[in-house]
C-alpha cells in the first residue's frame, strides 16, 4: 500500500488522498500517542517544519495538522463516553472552567458569522467570494480553541507544564547560538511570533522563583540575556517583539518584589536614556511614519466596513474581500486582534472573546494566590504564566498574535500563535490541580480538628 500511497502524494489531487490514506494507518499510533497530545502540538510547533500546501500562500502547518486530529479523537471519545468527567489516571475529560460559556460562545458565533456575513453579502460582491480564505479563518478560530480545550483536559500536573516549558527552553538556547553565529544553524527551528515573550516571562519566573543548580541559572540568564540583546538591538524596529516580553519582565518582578519591579525600571530608563538616540528614531520616527498613520487609516477603513455589520460581523477574513471590492487601492488589514474579532463576529462575538479573557485572566491570578503558599514550582509557572499573558494582551493590540489574520500571518501563523492557547489551556489546569490540593487540605484540617475536639469514643478506664 505504500507505494500507492507515495505515487498518489505526488499529485496535486492526490496529495490528499494519500494524506487521508496516512491518517487511516497512523489512527493506532494517534490513539495510543493521545495522551501525550499537548506535548505533540507544541513540540511540532517548535522543531517540526512539516507543511501542507493549499494551493495558496497559506499552508497547513504541522501543529494544526496535529491539533486537528487529536482534538477530533478527543472530542469523538467524550461523545461516546470513553472520557468521563471527574476521571482520574491522565484520563481528560472536558473541563469545568467559567471559561467553558464564553469560549464555546465565540466558537459558535464564529460558526454563524461564516454564514451570516453570506447572508447579509453587499450584492456587488460576488457569492463566496475568498471562499477558501474565509474557510481557514474559520478553521483557525475553531481549532485554536480546540487547542485550548486539550491543553486543560490532558494536563493534570505542574510538571506536565514544566515539560512545555522545557521545550522553549530549549528552543531559546539553540536561537541563542543561532543568534551568536549570525546565521541560521537549525533550519528546523521556530522561534518566530511571540516566542521571546514566553522564553523571557518564564524564563525570568523561573530565575526568581525557583531554586537550580549555578550551572543552570548561568545558562538561563545567558540564553535570557543574548534575547535580550537580540530583540531590543537588532530588533528595535519590531515593537512587537520587545514591548511584550518588557512586559512580562517588569510583572513578573512586581510578583517577586516591589523593590526588585524598580529597580529592574530604573535600569530600563537608564538603558533608554543612554540609547535614546536609535530608541526616538527606530520607536518614534520610523514606526510612526510606517506604522503609526497607516495604523490609524486601516482601523478608519475598517470602520467604514464593520458599522454596517455590528451584530455578527462580515465573517472570517470577510472584510478582505470588502476591502478588494471598495477599496482595491487602500487595503490594509487592521494588525489587532481586537479589532479583527470585532469586524469578523461582530460586537456579540467581540463580547464572548473580551468576556473569555477576564475569565482566564482571573483563573491565573488564582493559580499565583494558592501556588505563592506553595512551592516553588508552582510559583514559578504562575509567574510566567501572568507575566506572558499580561503580554499577550498588549501584543494583541500590536498585531494578530492570539488569532491569526488569513492576510497577514496567514493560516500559518498558528505554527505560533497556538502557544498561547495552549499555555492558557495549562492555566485552567492547573487552577484544578491547585484547587483540589486546597480542598484536601481544607478537608484534612478539618479532620485533625474534629478528632481533637471529640471525646474517645471508647472512653477510659477511669470513666466508668
Amino acid at each position: 500500500m505504500a507505494p500507492w500511497v507515495g505515487i498518489l502524494a505526488l499529485t496535486a489531487r492526490g496529495r490528499w488522498v494519500a494524506l487521508g490514506l496516512l491518517g487511516l494507518l497512523a489512527f493506532p499510533a494517534l490513539l495510543s500517542l493521545s495522551r501525550y497530545a499537548v506535548e505533540g502540538i507544541l513540540f511540532a510547533s517548535l522543531f517540526v517544519p512539516l507543511t501542507l500546501s493549499t494551493g495558496s500562500q497559506s499552508p497547513l502547518v504541522s501543529s494544526l495538522l496535529l491539533t486537528a486530529p487529536f482534538g477530533g479523537l478527543w472530542l469523538l471519545r467524550l461523545a461516546f463516553g470513553r472520557e468521563t468527567v471527574g476521571a482520574t489516571h491522565g484520563t481528560p475529560t472536558w473541563p469545568r472552567t467559567a471559561a467553558t460559556v464564553p469560549l464555546l460562545g465565540f466558537m459558535a458565533v464564529s460558526v454563524l458569522s461564516f454564514f451570516w456575513g453570506e447572508i447579509w453579502r453587499d450584492p456587488r460582491i460576488p457569492p463566496w467570494f475568498l471562499f477558501r480564505a474565509r474557510l481557514g479563518g474559520l478553521g483557525v478560530m475553531l481549532l485554536s480553541p480546540l487547542a485550548f480545550w486539550l491543553a486543560a483536559a490532558h494536563l493534570h500536573h505542574p510538571r506536565q507544564v514544566d515539560r512545555l516549558v522545557g521545550m522553549f527552553f530549549l528552543a531559546g538556547s539553540l536561537g541563542a547560538v543561532e543568534i551568536l553565529a549570525g546565521r541560521p544553524l537549525f533550519p528546523f527551528l521556530n522561534t518566530r511570533g511571540l516566542f521571546s515573550l514566553w522564553l523571557v516571562s518564564f524564563g525570568t519566573a523561573f530565575l526568581l522563583f525557583r531554586p537550580m543548580s549555578v550551572w543552570l541559572r548561568a545558562g538561563l540568564l545567558g540564553t535570557l540575556g543574548i534575547w535580550g540583546w537580540r530583540v531590543l538591538i537588532p530588533g528595535i524596529s519590531w515593537i512587537s517583539g520587545w514591548l511584550p516580553p518588557l512586559a512580562a519582565l517588569l510583572v513578573v518582578a512586581w510578583l517577586r518584589s516591589r523593590r526588585l519591579f524598580f529597580l529592574f525600571l530604573l535600569l530600563l530608563l537608564i538603558a533608554g536614556a543612554l540609547y535614546w538616540g536609535p530608541l526616538q528614531y527606530w520607536v518614534f520616527e520610523y514606526n510612526y511614519a510606517e506604522s503609526g498613520v497607516t495604523r490609524f487609516e486601516a482601523w478608519r477603513l475598517n470602520w467604514q466596513v464593520t458599522r454596517d455589520h455590528l451584530l455578527f460581523g462580515t465573517g472570517p477574513a470577510g472584510y478582505a474581500a470588502y476591502y478588494m471590492t471598495y477599496y482595491p487601492d487602500r487595503a490594509m488589514a487592521t494588525h489587532n486582534n481586537y479589532l479583527d474579532v470585532l469586524s469578523q463576529t461582530g460586537v456579540v462575538g467581540l463580547v464572548f472573546f473580551l468576556w473569555f479573557l477576564v475569565v482566564l485572566g482571573r483563573e491565573i491570578y488564582r493559580i499565583w494566590r494558592w501556588a505563592r503558599v506553595a512551592d516553588h514550582q508552582g510559583r514559578s509557572l504562575a509567574a510566567g504564566l501572568i507575566g506572558g499573558f499580561t503580554g499577550v494582551l498588549l501584543a494583541m493590540g500590536l498585531g494578530d498574535w492570539f488569532l491569526p489574520f488569513p492576510y497577514t500571518q496567514t493560516i500559518a501563523g498558528y505554527q505560533y500563535t497556538v502557544w498561547g492557547w495552549i499555555f492558557a489551556g495549562a492555566a485552567l489546569a492547573m487552577g484544578r490541580y491547585y484547587r483540589s490540593l486546597r480542598r484536601h487540605s481544607l478537608y484534612a484540617s478539618r479532620v485533625r480538628s474534629r478528632r481533637q475536639h471529640e471525646p474517645d469514643a471508647i472512653g477510659h478506664p477511669g470513666d466508668l
